[in-house]
Formats: structure tokens, C-alpha cells, sequence
């Protein structure tokens, strides 16, 4: 678990969007609470709980912006807990039932093809990271291992690259409107597919 008093720390760490579950307060200081509910909506499917003031405003807007469920900030305890409970139990159907069909990598074409049936073009860096997913067990990679198929052997301190290159196959991904992006950051390790991916 991992609490922020700010949402622009939130935004700025490095696992931002690879939590199992959010529980967002819709009143802090940095980005407002409905703007960052979107905004992990478009990142991820896990569960969304939404913490209003005590008038309980914003309520519907939550619910709009992506949030599973909305509860009070007086909220006892156990309330929240259980709420967060549901939430993760109802994410997690829903992301297993999403994970049935595979992903394609159709490397003559360089296309990732999504299991709805949608074509993302790669781009060269796209492609030679995506082959590196598709060649591991798991789907897990190394960071170096990484880094040496985008830039070759000895290149050293290219974390940053590295970082904004997976973060532009993301973007790319997200951009042909999936709602579930499957590549996620794996701390001190690398990076992973989290989802079925044959090469065709």
C-alpha cells in the first residue's frame, strides 16, 4: 500500500498506474480527485473508490469519471474496507474475463493487434520491445535486457529512455482505445505484458 498527500507525487512516481486498486479522495491539493479518477480510468480497469465530502457532493460525477463505487469521508472503517474489498474482487473478474483472449504481435507487419480485433502500428523501438514481451516467459523483461535491444550492448544509464519509450508504446496503445493497457512497470526488475501475446 502506498499513500500520497499530494496527487502531483502521485502523477510523478514511477508506479503510478500499475496499483491493484485506488481509493481517491475527490477533495486534495494537486490535480483535482474527478480529473485524477480519468485519468487512471484510461490507464487501467482496477477498482476505483471514490472517498466525497461529507455532503457527499460529487457523487454522480465520480461514478461518470470511472470511480466503481463512492463513500463518504465519515465513512466507518470497516465501511471502507469493505469497500475496497468489493471493488478489487469485482476489478479482478472483470480483468480475468478480459485476459482470455490473446494479444497478437504480427512482426512482418509491425502491428499489435488487440483481442477486440484493433491494429496498432509500432514503430521500430515499439516493435523491438514488443518482440522482447513476446520471447519471455511470463511476459516479464529485464530492464538491461531492454535497453540492449533498443540500444545494443555496453550502453549504460538509459533508464530514462527506457522509461519514456514504454511510455509512448502506452500511450500509442491507449490512443487506439483500449481501455486495459497491459504494459506495466515491475519494480527493480523491468517491465511486463500483462496479458496473453503470441507472435504471428
Amino acid at each position: 500500500m502506498a499513500w500520497f498527500d499530494d496527487s502531483d507525487d502521485f502523477l510523478l512516481s514511477p508506479q503510478a498506474f500499475d496499483f491493484p486498486c485506488y481509493v481517491v479522495c475527490l477533495e486534495q491539493r494537486g490535480v483535482p480527485g474527478l480529473d485524477l479518477i480519468r485519468l487512471i480510468r484510461r490507464r487501467s480497469s482496477v477498482g476505483i473508490l471514490a472517498i466525497s465530502n461529507p455532503e457527499n457532493e460529487g457523487f454522480v460525477a465520480a461514478l461518470e469519471a470511472g470511480a466503481d463505487m463512492v463513500l463518504r469521508q465519515d465513512a466507518p472503517e470497516d465501511h471502507v474496507r469493505a469497500a475496497i474489498r468489493a471493488v478489487v474482487r469485482r476489478s479482478a473478474g472483470a480483468a480475468q474475463a478480459a485476459s482470455q483472449a490473446p494479444w497478437q504481435l504480427l512482426e512482418e507487419q509491425s502491428v499489435l493487434q488487440a483481442p477486440d480485433g484493433t491494429r496498432i502500428a509500432l514503430g521500430e523501438s515499439d516493435l523491438a520491445i514488443m518482440r522482447c514481451f513476446a520471447r519471455a516467459e511470463g511476459g516479464r523483461v529485464a530492464r538491461r535486457a531492454l535497453i540492449e535491444s533498443l540500444w545494443g550492448d555496453g550502453r549504460e544509464s538509459m533508464d530514462n529512455a527506457l522509461h519514456v519509450t514504454l511510455y509512448r508504446l502506452r500511450k500509442r496503445i491507449e490512443q487506439a482505445g483500449q481501455a486495459l493497457v497491459p504494459v506495466h512497470s515491475v519494480s527493480k526488475v523491468g517491465y511486463e505484458f500483462r496479458a496473453p501475446l503470441v507472435r504471428v
